[in-house]
């Protein structure tokens, strides 16, 4: 029996296609409440996102990546302080909406990837803070 096929990082690519599928299926009108899977997503958002900010550490005028940016639910309040944010997510429309959303941010860069790639290029040393919020339960312990 063949072994299944898996990424250099140790994931099958069935997951990870089963993944993209999904949320390439489901992103035509992403919002909110279909991104975090819950029709009071705004409810929870409301409380939760503050919360998750305060925990951070500084990054006033800093560099932050953000994996697994979504439609940009974090993009814009980070680039309120940061010097500079990275936001990358691996579906295609999906980023594209953050950059209509968020676009107006000169300081945020866009780029579809899938943060478990080798061929991931971000430079060692270029982030101050890699940010991320929901994306781990998404990825393998290996990944992680």
């Amino acid at each position: 029996m063949a072994a299944a096929a898996t990424h250099a990082n140790g994931v099958g690519e069935a997951e990870r296609e089963i993944q993209k599928t999904y949320w390439t299926e489901h992103s035509a009108d992403l919002t909110l409440e279909s991104m975090m899977l819950d029709s009071k997503a705004s409810d929870l958002d409301k409380e939760e996102r503050p919360e998750v900010l305060s925990v951070l550490p500084p990054y006033e005028g800093k560099s932050v990546v953000e994996l697994g940016a979504g439609i940009g639910r974090f993009t814009g309040e980070l680039a309120q302080k940061a010097g500079q944010v990275l936001a990358l997510d691996f579906i295609e429309s999906v980023i594209k909406k953050n950059e209509k959303i968020n676009g107006h941010y000169k300081n945020v860069k866009f780029m579809c990837a899938d943060v478990t790639s080798p061929e991931l290029n971000i430079s060692q040393g270029s982030a101050d803070l890699i940010f991320s919020n929901w994306l781990l339960m998404y990825l393998s312990d290996k990944e992680v």
